[in-house]
């Protein structure tokens, strides 16, 4: 079993089609096709549901768990060896929306000013998806805003703040707030489902929301009119102070809102992925 064939392996399983795979790897199907024949021959077992795809079966699972650490302890050995000192490599990083549009500009801007020869990429997506990858070792760390618990996570509370609501200027009270839509991200989104128990806690079941996935575009849609929203303070200081829109504070047990880098317990801390977590913490 060569480390070749499991690169091949792995992007089959993940792809769940020897057509993507091929394209991913830039091969052609037929040798992609060929790999996986030989791969099961030399195991002496199939791997895949061949049915509308290739789809793991339990064998298949199995050895996808033991390829996945060969070839992260591979790649961890390379870059060990060939950027020790810290200053090249590469680093992959997954944030959510919010995280990735208000905060990870700046942390990322300082970190390539300071390691230009470091190869950076951000996979931005919802907190289930991101763990996911960390646990496969797709991503090196992710930000988070959910505190999950995982055996195989180390996680770390990298800051804190409030939620508020926030409307038009001309909104008075939060009597005028619960009227109108709610320009929330989907239901799965920590920040709706924090605004939802505080709206059911007073009252409020009728609520209408209207679902975008970037921050600003619900910051803008707020001063124009569209409705409420319930987002971090820190998204809408200059707003605020413009008097473009207004913003009203929510209890505590609602409004708190966390972040947490996480990596998989098993990552090696190499001095690039160091470096990242102190600039972090800067």
């Amino acid at each position: 079993m060569e480390s070749h064939d499991l690169r091949i392996f792995r992007s089959v399983a993940y792809s769940g089609s020897v057509t993507k795979a091929a394209q991913q790897l830039g091969y052609v199907q037929s040798n992609i096709t060929a790999r996986i024949q030989q791969l099961e021959e030399e195991l002496k077992t199939p791997l895949f549901y061949r049915h509308r795809g290739m789809l793991l079966n339990k064998k298949g699972e199995l050895l996808l768990q033991y390829a996945e650490r060969i070839l992260h302890l591979l790649d961890e050995a390379n870059e060990s060896l060939v950027n020790s000192d810290g200053t090249g490599g590469e680093l992959a990083i997954g944030a959510n929306q919010t995280f990735s549009t208000i905060n990870l500009p700046e942390i990322l801007g300082k970190f390539h000013k300071s390691f230009p020869n470091v190869a950076l990429s951000l996979v931005t997506g919802q907190t289930e998806d991101l763990v996911e990858k960390v646990l496969h070792f797709q991503l090196d760390t992710a930000f988070i805003t959910t505190p999950v618990r995982h055996e195989n996570l180390v996680r770390e509370l990298i800051s804190e703040e409030s939620l508020v609501l926030i409307a038009s200027s001309a909104t008075t009270n939060l009597e005028e707030v619960y009227t109108q839509s709610f320009l929330m991200n989907p239901p799965n989104c920590p920040c709706r489902i924090q605004l939802e128990k505080w709206l059911r806690d007073n009252g409020v079941n009728n609520a209408r929301f209207m679902e975008f996935n970037n921050i600003d575009a619900i910051i803008n849609g707020v001063i124009a009119g569209l409705g409420v929203a319930f987002v971090p303070e820190s998204t809408i200081r200059k707003q605020e102070m413009a008097g473009t829109l207004k913003s009203f504070a929510v209890p505590l047990e609602y409004s708190l809102s966390q972040t947490f880098l996480i990596r998989h317990k098993e990552v090696l801390m190499t001095n690039v992925f160091r470096n990242f977590i102190a600039m972090v913490y800067k």
